[in-house]
């Protein structure tokens, strides 16, 4: 997806940005919405009664530490507007092309989108974790092994756990968390980042697996991976086809399907 850096470097977000949009059919009217990335995990179960705790996606933690909000783009005032609000807070500005405002779902998948790419970039242009001096004086780092490189979180490959965090969401969580997977995937794919891929590919097709066939994610990987033009345009067409075929709205999928043999063509 194309992120429009107007304010802040491309290749090192601040991890809080404006991401504005206008209208295709009246230039002049303009929406936001803001995306922000904690830098500090957050387990909302610890927060809420036990017996909704079950009920949140992804256990909770892993959607706070990233979030856009408001979910769809609310219209400002102005440019003008959000330029002087950047500058006061030193947020990144980005401008995220001209698009039909007035779905609100599909601008959901959208910003889902723009958000894991965000992340991505994030997480890529992030020093590295400094070292801590503890109280004897000797420095320590976080999460490191003995020869003092940093240790992966979770071991590449290893998606058990996931999976069945997978099989425990409802379809539209599903779709939430395909529509960041597919952002972090084409920006891995664009960047040669052939690591991530990878493991963006994995998550998806382990999503895949508890989502009906017909909303066709092995299509949607397929085109993530394409680095050309084409390859976006298809993968945003097969998010939101999915998106469609959940909601019901199938004159819309009809659409979509219409879309996709032109742009494939």
């Amino acid at each position: 997806m194309d992120l429009t850096f107007e304010r802040g470097e491309a290749n090192s977000p601040r991890g809080h940005a404006l991401v504005y949009f206008r209208d295709t059919t009246n230039p002049e009217k303009v929406s936001a919405t803001y995306l922000i990335l904690l830098p500090v995990s957050v387990d909302l179960k610890k927060y809420v009664p036990p017996f909704l705790a079950g009920q949140m996606p992804m256990g909770g933690e892993a959607d706070l530490s990233a979030f856009a909000f408001p979910p769809a783009p609310e219209p400002v005032e102005s440019y003008d507007f959000l330029v002087s609000v950047a500058e006061a807070r030193g947020d990144d500005l980005i401008f995220a092309g001209n698009r039909s405002l007035s779905d609100a779902a599909q601008m959901m998948g959208i910003i889902g989108e723009m958000l894991a790419e965000y992340g991505s970039r994030y997480q890529i242009g992030a020093p590295a974790s400094p070292q801590i001096d503890t109280p004897g004086g000797s420095p320590a780092t976080t999460d490191s092994d003995s020869s003092g490189t940093s240790a992966p979180a979770q071991p590449a490959g290893d998606h058990t756990v996931d999976d069945v965090v997978y099989a425990m969401m409802n379809e539209a969580d599903q779709l939430g968390e395909l529509t960041k997977l597919t952002g972090r995937l084409r920006f891995a794919a664009e960047g040669g980042d052939d690591d991530t891929a990878g493991d963006a590919t994995a998550h998806m097709q382990a999503i895949a697996i508890h989502v009906a066939s017909n909303r066709h994610i092995d299509l949607l990987i397929n085109a993530a991976l394409d680095k050309s033009e084409v390859g976006g345009q298809l993968a945003q067409l097969y998010l939101e086809r999915a998106y469609a075929l959940y909601r019901e709205d199938y004159l819309r999928v009809k659409a979509l399907d219409e879309d996709i043999e032109r742009v494939g063509s």
